[in-house]
């Protein structure tokens, strides 16, 4: 079962793109909006073969970067990278992401009525997996193809602050370098609430929830946002 263990760490790995969301679900035409934060969250997984507890939590630590411009009123595109690092010995691992996605309004914030938008995109996602030597498995790394769709809504009638939530889904497909599993597929649910520190300039703390097929994971994030 040891092949296994590289199959079932890939997951938690995947809040590498998953701390920055769209940055705005209400993208203004020739507006640009540029953000970054910082994360720390506990995955809930599937432990070695030679581990007698089912599941094993583990910290994770995260950096994410996004920006976003409005080509029209309705028409956005984003792109969002993301690092983020198990911190753990059984195996010690890296995940590095990066989305590109477009966005379509479906909804125009005016007054009380909340902005809301959806979004899809690919990317790809690149893990490093490095166990500790006692338990035989050898180092090892692989490079996958991210795709996603979500939703995304602005709420709030005052430019002082704003409640984003949002939902999405992601899929990883493709040949895995570990043999026991070819495919990762995790839903993710959370908000943000952007609050104005200064002009064109937001703070932003979030918290994302994650299930996926071997885990389930929470990530609190916080970070800035600047608005062009």
């Amino acid at each position: 079962m040891k092949p296994i263990l590289g199959a079932l760490v890939l997951v938690p790995l995947m809040e590498a793109i998953a701390l920055a969301q769209a940055p705005t679900a209400d993208a203004k035409e020739g507006g640009l909006y540029l953000e970054g934060g910082i994360g720390f969250g506990v995955a809930s997984m599937a432990t070695p073969a030679d581990n007698k507890d089912a599941f094993d939590s583990i910290p994770v630590f995260g950096a994410g970067f996004g920006g976003q411009f409005g080509i029209t009123e309705q028409i956005s595109v984003f792109s969002k990278f993301g690092i983020a690092k198990g911190l753990s010995d059984d195996p010690d691992q890296l995940g590095i992401g990066m989305t590109f996605d477009g966005a379509y309004k479906l909804m125009e914030k005016k007054g009380d009525v909340p902005a809301m938008s959806v979004y899809a995109g690919l990317g790809f996602i690149h893990l490093d997996i490095d166990p500790d030597s006692s338990l035989g498995i050898r180092d090892d790394s692989a490079t996958g193809f991210v795709f996603e769709m979500g939703w995304q809504a602005d709420i709030g009638s005052s430019e002082s602050w704003s409640l984003q939530p949002f939902a999405q889904i992601q899929l990883v497909a493709g040949k895995r370098p570990f043999k026991g599993y070819n495919g990762i597929l995790q839903v993710q649910t959370g908000a943000k609430v952007l609050f104005k520190i200064a002009d064109q300039l937001y703070l932003e703390p979030s918290i994302t929830f994650t299930g996926g097929n071997f885990q389930d994971s929470v990530m609190f994030g916080i970070g800035i946002q600047l608005r062009l």
